[in-house]
């Protein structure tokens, strides 16, 4: 190859060589720079949303009941102020549904008035003993003396006969009144039992209402 030759060959070497790294250096410079945006660490809280359709059920459904019966007159409100009805969200001391009180009232004035009535028994029946003790121990006296005398010309068999019949009736009579005190009293407590449950129907009522 002649000298000129090969100054040809090594001009176009130089020339493709040169083109490659102009074509490199502009391909370079067209890419996008990727830039960077920092900040400082900070405490917060973590925010999550949920967005879902569907029928909202509680986790625990207690069923809430009067502990008397009666005719509902008016329902109660809720915490936002509507009527209370199923599902409904109450707090404390709120009040459900008022409730006619009318009879247990009277049940409780009629279980007042039996007590009333089960006291003065008793104390009748303390009264009726009292005298009867008080006639036992007269008859009890006067079958002493005709016991010492006994049937004789100062004291007839059958004077004698009616001081020890006096004697046993007032025994016997002492008996029955004190079985007639603890009947009353057994009535009084029953009365005052009676009393004592109208009272708590009573006051539920008021509560519930």
């Amino acid at each position: 190859m002649s000298r000129s030759a090969k100054r040809i060959t090594i001009g176009i070497i130089l020339l493709a060589v040169l083109a490659g790294a102009a074509a490199w250096y502009l391909q370079r410079g067209n890419g996008q720079t990727v830039a960077y945006r920092t900040a400082p660490v900070k405490r917060g809280n973590l925010l999550v949303t949920i967005s879902a359709t569907g029928t909202v059920e509680p986790e625990e459904v207690i069923d809430v009941g009067a502990q008397i019966a009666g005719q509902i007159l008016s329902f109660g409100k809720d915490a936002s102020g509507r009527t209370v009805d199923y599902g409904s969200m109450v707090e404390a001391g709120t009040v459900l549904a008022k409730i006619d009180d009318s009879l247990y009232a009277a049940d409780a004035a009629q279980a007042e008035a039996q007590v009333q009535a089960g006291r003065a028994s008793v104390q009748r029946a303390e009264a009726d003993l009292n005298q009867l003790r008080a006639k036992l121990q007269q008859t009890e006296r006067d079958w002493q003396r005709a016991q010492k005398l006994g049937p004789s010309e100062a004291l007839a068999e059958a004077t004698y006969d009616a001081y020890k019949s006096a004697y046993e009736t007032a025994v016997a009579n002492v008996a029955v009144g004190q079985a007639t005190i603890l009947q009353a009293r057994a009535g009084l407590a029953q009365a005052e039992a009676v009393l004592r449950r109208a009272q708590r129907n009573h006051i539920a009522l008021r509560f519930c209402n």
